[in-house]
């Protein structure tokens, strides 16, 4: 039986990746997509819908077999730092809230190396409150995925993470392997692969390029 996956922050260099590998992956049927703006691309097995986030909790339920979840963004592009933990840490949570209600056994989230609720870093606090409000939802399985740097082509990508980028990309594959940058498709790739697996329980996946 083919599955049904739900897609959130397709958008972004990751989502995007995951609803195009996704929509061409034979073990799939039908890829929701939920969004705040329409994608500039169809696809037969594709149902994009544009949804308030805020509104989540209202949304009906339907049979979902997998949440892949690539919500993120700057506080630059958020314009502040509550806009930003809106769309990293409550979008999120709503979305593992009504996936849980809705019976889906599996959710998969983006997040970060070094995400902690204890951090001093705004940033990997955040990312590690997201983590912990997707635990407590108590799913059947949970993957959550730490990328290095992702490459890719992102509007507002600063020139610190280009130059990071170049850099390790000049360095011998077999240094600091952890850090070195992954494109979206590669991450996107690797979590599908994942997803193809019956696993129980919180699992993290901490992703590095090949060399």
């Amino acid at each position: 039986m083919h599955k049904t996956a739900l897609v959130v922050g397709a958008t972004g260099v990751v989502g995007r990746e995951l609803v195009r590998q996704l929509c061409e992956n034979p073990a799939y049927g039908k890829v929701i997509v939920w969004l705040r703006r329409t994608l500039p691309w169809t696809h037969a097995k594709l149902d994009t819908r544009l949804v308030d986030f805020q509104k989540i909790a209202m949304m009906p339920p339907e049979p979902v077999d997998e949440i892949y979840c690539a919500l993120g963004t700057t506080i630059k592009q958020a314009g502040s730092r509550a806009q930003f933990l809106q769309v990293d840490v409550q979008y999120p949570a709503a979305v593992g809230q009504w996936g849980r209600g809705a019976g889906v056994p599996r959710f998969l989230l983006v997040s970060a190396p070094g995400a902690d609720t204890r951090s001093r870093l705004f940033y990997l606090r955040a990312k590690g409150q997201a983590e912990q409000t997707l635990k407590d939802c108590g799913y059947q399985t949970l993957d959550i995925f730490h990328p290095p740097l992702i490459a890719g082509e992102r509007v507002d990508r600063r020139l610190a993470e280009r130059f990071a980028i170049a850099l390790f990309r000049c360095l011998p594959h077999n240094w600091l392997a952890s850090y070195r940058p992954m494109t979206g498709a590669q991450i996107a790739e690797r979590m599908i692969a994942v997803a193809q697996h019956q696993t129980h329980g919180v699992q993290l996946h901490r992703l590095r390029a090949n060399p």
